[in-house]
């Protein structure tokens, strides 16, 4: 064979060989390049992953520490209305206890506080739901039923006074708790019976006799009257 012939088929076959050698994939070189990338980039992601549990812990601080500022506000309004209460400053203390009751709305002792200002300010009207609410809170808290009592009964509501004061009795109340409510259950059945009376005189005719007895009835409805 002539001697350019054989150098022709020489690279040919050369090119040939190149070509099946790239089509079978990396070569051995290649492989250990990508393993050494893989052992590299292993103790990054460890790394990483170790610091998981302090992230969570990191989280859990922050919201304790949302929820605990909610907590502080919520005292400080209540302890800031209770002392501007005491001082006679009443609207600067309602707005407070407005902020408490906002802050916690399942806290009994705002809607406790409001009420009693609302009573302080005259408005008893305002003071019934708030009383209401904290009973519903807290069935045990006996000031506060005796409290709605005294307000129900004052509105003329003498059924569900009378089962306040009742329920009052029944809870183990301090001496002066049941003082007051064993003297209200009597005040409301006085009232019961000058009804009845007033009632009866005034199907009788007899409208100045019903006229004296709702008179009485009026005079023994005021707070503080025995």
């Amino acid at each position: 064979m002539m001697p350019w012939l054989l150098s022709v088929e020489q690279d040919t076959l050369g090119g040939a060989q190149r070509n099946i050698n790239q089509s079978e994939g990396p070569t051995i070189s290649e492989h250990d390049e990508r393993k050494e990338k893989m052992v590299s980039i292993s103790p990054v992601v460890h790394k990483l992953l170790s610091y998981v549990p302090f992230l969570l812990v990191l989280i859990d601080l922050r919201f304790e520490g949302v929820s605990g500022g909610k907590d502080a506000g919520v005292e400080n309004h209540l302890e800031m209305g209770k002392k501007l209460l005491a001082a006679g400053q009443l609207a600067d203390a309602l707005s407070h206890f407005h902020a408490a009751v906002d802050g916690d709305p399942k806290n009994y002792m705002a809607y406790y506080r409001r009420a009693t200002v609302y009573l302080a300010m005259g408005k008893s009207k305002s003071a019934l739901p708030d009383l209401s609410r904290v009973i519903e809170l807290k069935p045990d808290f006996t000031s506060a039923r005796l409290q709605r009592g005294n307000l129900l009964l004052k509105h003329g509501k003498l059924d569900e006074a009378e089962s306040d004061f009742k329920k009052v009795l029944k809870s183990n109340p301090s001496s002066r708790e049941e003082q007051e409510a064993e003297s209200q259950l009597k005040k409301s059945d006085e009232i019961q019976r000058l009804l009845a009376q007033a009632q009866a005189d005034f199907h009788r005719g007899e409208y100045s006799s019903a006229a004296s007895h709702l008179d009485i009835i009026i005079e023994v409805s005021k707070p503080g009257s025995e």
